[in-house]
């Protein structure tokens, strides 16, 4: 080993290269922390660290209770998003049907608030207007994928709790109130699971998560939705397309 480089860089680079050499094969468990850290004569919280930042890079993922897996690169049916979307493609049911899968929603938590600065923002709207939200967790054959916190102004909206979102689409019913949004701004960042995502969404404490924060605009362009998602990182992958000025 190299002793000027950092143990578990090192480890990294080494699951890494067999990964390449097809040691360890697509959809293949790797040995436990414990294992490696004993074969390789270092510290587990070492091994921790190659492991996790590994995931965060792509090449491996988690399964709670069951172990740490090579990414499947071909054939795996991952969610792909992207910042090149029309309408029809907005919303991960239809990214879902998109890739063949079937997603299923449970309503978690709905209501109305008001007095909500943050969200007020977010959603350009005055002091004090009421907001209807919408918490879902979105999974795929009973595993989770995704908790979505969905945001919207009540003014435009005024039945929308009328509707039972674990069957009905979102953006069906804000098409037929003819607010459904023709344009989405998205941010995403990769973050480290917190509580109580983990409990919801039944996974790992050192699992990653994609965040996106999508604010979608009608084509009247009046803001019509905020919504925070928190998506798996070994349900789904993440490509951007960037565009030379």
């Amino acid at each position: 080993m190299d002793y000027r480089m950092p143990l578990y860089l090192q480890l990294k680079e080494m699951i890494i290269q067999r990964i390449k050499d097809k040691e360890y094969l697509p959809g293949e468990k790797l040995p436990s922390e414990r294992d490696m850290a004993g074969a390789y004569q270092i510290n587990r919280m070492t091994v921790k660290n190659a492991i996790n930042s590994l995931v965060d890079d792509g090449y491996l993922y988690k399964i709670k209770n069951k172990g740490t897996f090579v990414v499947k690169k071909d054939g795996d049916k991952k969610i792909y998003f992207g910042n090149k979307l029309s309408h029809s493609k907005f919303g991960l049911s239809a990214i879902f049907k998109e890739a063949g899968l079937c997603i299923e929603n449970e309503v978690i938590d709905k209501g109305i608030i008001s007095g909500k600065r943050f969200l007020e923002d977010k959603l350009d709207l005055e002091k004090d207007e009421s907001i209807y939200y919408i918490h879902r967790l979105r999974s795929v054959e009973g595993n989770s994928v995704a908790l979505e916190h969905t945001y919207v102004p009540l003014k435009f909206f005024p039945d929308i709790d009328n509707y039972n979102f674990s069957h009905v689409s979102l953006y069906d019913y804000m098409e037929i109130r003819n607010h459904l949004p023709s344009e989405i701004n998205d941010i995403m960042t990769v973050q480290k699971v917190k509580h109580p995502i983990e409990r919801i969404m039944n996974i790992d404490s050192d699992d990653f998560l994609f965040v996106y924060e999508f604010i979608g605009r009608d084509k009247q362009n009046t803001i019509v939705e905020y919504t925070t998602s928190y998506t798996r990182c070994d349900k789904a992958s993440c490509a951007y397309k960037i565009n030379p000025c």
